[in-house]
């Protein structure tokens, strides 16, 4: 009753053009800008972080907790980046967040995007077992590394060794999270791994 009467009187609306009734409509996710950096081996972005629509609806999802833009968010990676989801019968894992920041936020967008995305994930498998500063406040790129290093660990490793995995973050600036993940995720026996990301910038 609360959400339909919010609805009502403040009507949702979406973020690129102000169309009512839509957070993100489809037009405005066609118009999102390409990520403008060269793709890196295995890692593929779905637009620009710098795209301010774009910038908006990842941050209103991480930190305002607008979980409905999970959805679009996922089109967007389905429209832009089917083509390069080719793995045999890939492990679909979404990169962690601490407990503590899942206690903070109540959710883990990645986990959002890749379940509108894929309809299931192994996010069992992948954990993050040190809480780190958050990537944002760390500027250079070897001491995003180093903030990193060793803040991943695999459970259940049965379940990874010899498969292939997708691995699925929202936004991939110097590429050191996707790059710990996955040496993390390849220590452990996993096979091909290939990261798909919302955004890079």
């Amino acid at each position: 009753m609360l959400k339909t009467a919010l609805n009502f009187f403040f009507p949702q609306k979406c973020l690129g053009c102000g169309k009512e009734k839509e957070i993100l409509c489809l037009e405005c996710l066609a118009k999102i800008d390409r990520a403008d950096l060269p793709e890196q081996k295995n890692i593929f972005a779905a637009g620009n972080y710098h795209d301010a629509t774009l910038k908006n609806a990842i941050w209103l999802l991480k930190y305002k907790g607008v979980r409905q833009l999970a959805k679009p968010l996922a089109e967007l990676v389905r429209q832009r980046l089917s083509n390069k989801i080719n793995l045999k019968n890939p492990l679909i894992i979404p990169v962690p967040i601490s407990r503590k920041r899942l206690r903070q936020r109540g959710f883990n967008q990645a986990e959002l995007i890749a379940k509108c995305l894929f309809g299931k994930t192994a996010s069992d498998i992948l954990a993050k077992k040190v809480h780190t500063e958050s990537q944002v406040a760390v500027r250079d790129k070897e001491k995003r590394l180093e903030n990193l290093k060793g803040s991943f660990e695999v459970k259940n490793p049965e379940l990874l060794k010899g498969r292939n995995v997708i691995l699925l973050d929202d936004v991939c600036t110097t590429g050191a999270t996707v790059s710990e993940a996955r040496q993390t995720l390849k220590n452990a026996g996993a096979k091909k791994i290939i990261a798909i990301v919302v955004a890079r910038g």
